[in-house]
């Protein structure tokens, strides 16, 4: 079966196989993508003959590269705005985390912004050796959404740091983060997804771990392989989450690059310095305030935060610019409006949070969370 740029295999075994097929666009997930996924995702979640659902890709280079971001900004300048995509987003993502039953994810190449939000709900993260993982949305005027907060606001330092700088981190970093659970070498993915498509009696997620085990490949995780490993200490120093704001971080990274005598790490403050001023200064505001508040929110109530601010950074010009640089022009020197984290305090900050006047623009709002 095939719903725009989704095909759909059920196994009789239980196993409901749901491949991303859009390789054109890096599987960039779109609006009828999402709805279609929720739709029958919500079906399965209530079908007795459905024991768990396995997601893949079939593409080679790209689990999934993100939201459309095409079609966000020509929705964000629309007179319906963006609330259909992010509704539509933001409600799957609630959907994926509070699942019935296991979700197997299948994941290579590159997974960033929305590609990371339908994968790090699932149950099972299954990652190849080429994993390329990132949040990478203050670049382009947007900010690290779908519930992605709920974990990163888990590891502290460490999650700041991608959340804000979003830089890409590898397969050895998401084990050693427990982003994902398992690594399979990619030309073994098959293997495993057929064996998981085709034994019989697979009842409980005990069933799943069994199989996927056979597979499994353990990395070597040191400061050879993962940059998390290697950059750790200073990241915790730097990206401390004591730091009361955003401008304390950025002099922690400026008095650690005086002060620092260790080449590799000058050379990493020096491009994580450069990251930041290049990216929006209002975005970077939002993904520190975002995590600090997340730590001790549900998900629905992180996905509500998500929802409002999502709506109204996108209404700003900051966007459009981002994206232009980004995929047009390819200049990646957007003008952003204000243009220095100095010229923005804790009220500008704030106002991203609020709930709208208007209550039928609240996330789950119409009570469609999952049936």
């Amino acid at each position: 079966m095939k719903l725009n740029n989704i095909l759909i295999k059920e196994f009789k075994n239980g196993c409901r196989k749901i491949v991303l097929d859009r390789g054109e666009a890096l599987n960039s997930i779109n609006l009828k993508m999402s709805n279609n996924l929720f739709m029958k995702l919500n079906e399965y979640n209530n079908d007795m003959d459905c024991k768990f659902i396995l997601l893949c890709s079939n593409n080679n280079k790209s689990f999934s590269s993100g939201g459309d971001l095409k079609e966000l900004v020509e929705k964000s300048n629309s007179s319906e705005g963006v609330q259909p995509i992010l509704n539509s987003m933001y409600t799957l993502i609630n959907l994926i985390h509070n699942f019935k039953k296991p979700i197997v994810s299948f994941i290579n190449g590159l997974v960033i912004g929305s590609g990371v939000g339908i994968s790090i709900h699932t149950s099972h993260k299954i990652i190849s050796e080429n994993v390329k993982w990132s949040m990478p949305e203050n670049k382009i005027g947007y900010f690290p959404d779908v519930g992605t907060s709920f974990y990163l606001s888990k590891i502290g330092a460490i999650g700041l740091y991608l959340a804000m700088v979003g830089n890409s981190i590898n397969s050895t970093d998401l084990l050693k983060l427990n982003i994902a659970n398992y690594c399979i070498p990619f030309d073994l993915f098959n293997n495993a997804i057929n064996d998981l498509c085709l034994t019989p009696n697979i009842n409980y997620s005990n069933d799943i771990d069994i199989i996927i085990k056979k597979y499994k490949k353990n990395l070597i995780i040191n400061k050879e392989t993962s940059h998390i490993v290697k950059f750790n200490d200073i990241i915790q120093r730097c990206f401390s989450t004591k730091s009361k704001s955003v401008s304390e971080i950025i002099n922690n990274l400026n008095n650690e690059l005086l002060q620092n005598k260790n080449p590799e790490e000058k050379e990493w403050l020096i491009n994580t310095i450069s990251t930041l001023k290049n990216s929006c200064p209002t975005s970077i505001c939002i993904s520190f305030e975002s995590l600090h508040r997340s730590l001790n929110l549900d998900i629905e109530e992180i996905l509500k935060n998500d929802n409002r601010i999502g709506n109204r950074i996108s209404s700003r010009q900051d966007l459009s610019q981002g994206v232009y640089r980004a995929l047009v022009d390819k200049s990646y020197k957007p003008k952003f409006s204000p243009s220095s984290i100095n010229d923005i305090n804790q009220s500008f900050t704030d106002s991203f949070f609020l709930p709208f006047q208007d209550k039928r623009n609240e996330l789950f709002s119409n009570n469609k969370k999952y049936i």
